[in-house]
């Protein structure tokens, strides 16, 4: 060790001034001390956004901190951070610190860090002021809704104005006569009446052999069809009831044990002719008409079975002459009978009238005939009606190819249906036959024993004896005193003929003396007709004539 007194007072001089510089390099805040390594000016970073994001400082070198929480994070701030103010000099920080930076922020973390500067010389006060950079203006809290004033009750919902009502449009025939109205002439209703009708064919079934089927084809507007198919004949023709239907059934199916076995069809018409394609047999049956009066009958795989031919039947009740005691209500002529006579040009009356007289037990018969109104269904189909002391009425209705119910026609109006469909097809003339026994009341008012009915249409009974266990829902009030007959106005052209009224005693209505129903109708067919005239009684060969076989 050096003693030299020159030496020691010069080590005392160097160590009394080492020791203040490196007390102050120990003592000096971290971010001076990366700036002092980097060689950079302390105004590279701004302090306030290390302190703002809590960024430790370290004597190494940044590291690269993890991206903020997304905005949808469990962690996200609830109150919206307002972002530092932009300092000055361009930061030199990599990426922003900030979890909100804004659009200045974004674009220098997403440049390349800056090379290092040598530090600005102050300037002079000769020297013009550069312009004070602005600071983007915070954006104002938006401000809070003042308290809404409780809303005006609301006014109650009105109903909505009801849309215009569609006029339906008319279907003209080729005539003219819009066929949605009706049409009461053969020359007004058009193609598809040609087309409607009765036919009669052979069928054979490995069950029945060769036998009758009976087919009715119904038209439904504007060139489509239903059908009926009876195996044995038509109703009346070789196809008789069941049984008696029950009262108060409102409906029937077609596989119902009470009706005779049918098949159900339908078809539409083209230039070529009309096809019905039927749903049974199994191995299925198509009818193929041309021209409405001849047909073919197929099987379902093509194979021709028989020829068919158009029937025009007749009831054998048309025409039917009174007896010596009859009042006469109708022969076409005004002979003070009845109460609002209308008579069409032809000698036919219209509906609405009634009889001025009042019966309680009669015999009446009446001649009807239904307009064609391919378009209407069920009730708006020729809807008219007999009511029988005002009181019960017997349904007229066109009810041709349909499965009865309890408001067809002959049908004791939504209390029971016909025992079996007889209705004819539109434009053709039919009969009622009514037997009417009045119910019997005691002397104060009370109903004893209830009316009775029955109703030949066509020829053929369809209500048999039937008790009346009420007026019908329109009609007057049961009592003793008779009233008179009213014909319905149900607003269709319905034309009736030949009406004429014979009073009886209560004794002849019994079941067991009421008229015999013919076993056998006799048919008006068409010429040259492939088939016999009394189809209830087919012949013993099952061979078609020879003049068909040719």
């Amino acid at each position: 060790m050096i003693k030299h007194p020159w030496f020691r007072s010069l080590s005392m001089r160097i160590l009394a001034a080492g020791v203040p510089f490196f007390v102050s390099q120990m003592s000096a805040p971290a971010a001076y001390q990366i700036l002092a390594e980097d060689v950079q000016p302390a105004s590279a970073m701004n302090p306030m956004n290390s302190a703002a994001a809590g960024q430790e400082t370290s004597a190494n070198p940044p590291v690269e901190k993890p991206m903020p929480p997304p905005p949808n994070s469990p962690v996200m701030m609830v109150d919206e951070v307002v972002p530092p103010a932009v300092p000055k000099e361009t930061p030199s920080s990599p990426m922003p610190t900030s979890p909100m930076p804004d659009k200045a922020g974004a674009q220098a973390s997403d440049a390349k860090q800056p090379t290092k500067q040598p530090e600005p010389k102050p300037k002079s006060a000769d020297q013009p002021a550069e312009p004070k950079k602005t600071e983007p203006a915070k954006q104002p809290a938006p401000p809070k809704p003042a308290p809404s004033k409780p809303a005006p009750p609301k006014p109650a919902p009105t109903k909505p104005a009801a849309p215009p009502k569609q006029v339906d449009k008319p279907f003209l025939s080729p005539t003219g006569v819009d066929l949605k109205k009706g049409a009461i002439r053969v020359e007004d209703a058009g193609p598809d009446f040609a087309l409607q009708g009765e036919y009669m064919a052979w069928d054979w079934s490995a069950e029945k052999g060769w036998h009758w089927l009976g087919i009715q084809v119904v038209a439904t507007g504007d060139g489509t069809f239903e059908a009926i198919a009876y195996p044995g004949g038509l109703p009346g023709n070789g196809v008789a009831s069941r049984a008696t239907m029950p009262i108060g059934t409102p409906q029937i199916k077609a596989d119902s044990e009470l009706l005779p076995t049918l098949w159900q069809g339908s078809g539409k018409a083209t230039p070529e002719g009309l096809m019905i394609t039927f749903n049974e047999p199994s191995e299925g049956r198509k009818f193929v008409t041309k021209d409405g009066q001849t047909g073919q009958l197929f099987r379902g795989d093509g194979a021709l079975i028989s020829q068919a031919v158009k029937w025009s039947r007749k009831s054998q009740r048309e025409g039917a002459r009174p007896p010596a005691n009859a009042v006469i209500l109708f022969d076409g002529t005004d002979n003070g009978q009845l109460k609002n006579l209308k008579i069409s040009p032809e000698g036919l009356m219209q509906i609405g009238s009634e009889t001025k007289g009042a019966w309680q037990n009669f015999h009446f018969h009446a001649e009807f005939k239904t307009p064609f109104m391919p378009f209407a269904k069920g009730q708006a189909r020729a809807n008219s009606g007999f009511y029988l002391q005002k009181r019960y009425e017997v349904q007229v209705l066109d009810s041709f190819g349909l499965i009865p119910q309890f408001n067809d026609a002959a049908a004791i109006y939504r209390n029971k249906m016909p025992d079996l469909n007889m209705s004819f097809p539109p434009l053709s003339w039919q009969t009622y036959d009514i037997q009417f026994q009045a119910p019997l009341f005691d002397e104060q008012g009370t109903k004893i024993q209830n009316g009775r009915l029955t109703v030949w249409h066509n020829g053929i009974v369809v209500q048999n004896h039937v008790s009346l266990e009420n007026k019908t829902g329109g009609g007057s009030k049961e009592g003793p005193e008779a009233l008179p007959i009213l014909f319905q106005n149900h607003g269709n052209p319905v034309e009736f003929r030949n009406l004429w009224l014979a009073e009886l005693s209560p004794q002849v209505l019994l079941a067991s003396t009421t008229q015999p129903v013919p076993a056998c109708l006799p048919v008006v067919a068409t010429p040259h007709a492939c088939v016999s005239t009394t189809p209830c009684c087919p012949p013993a060969k099952h061979r078609r004539p020879a003049r068909c076989r040719r």
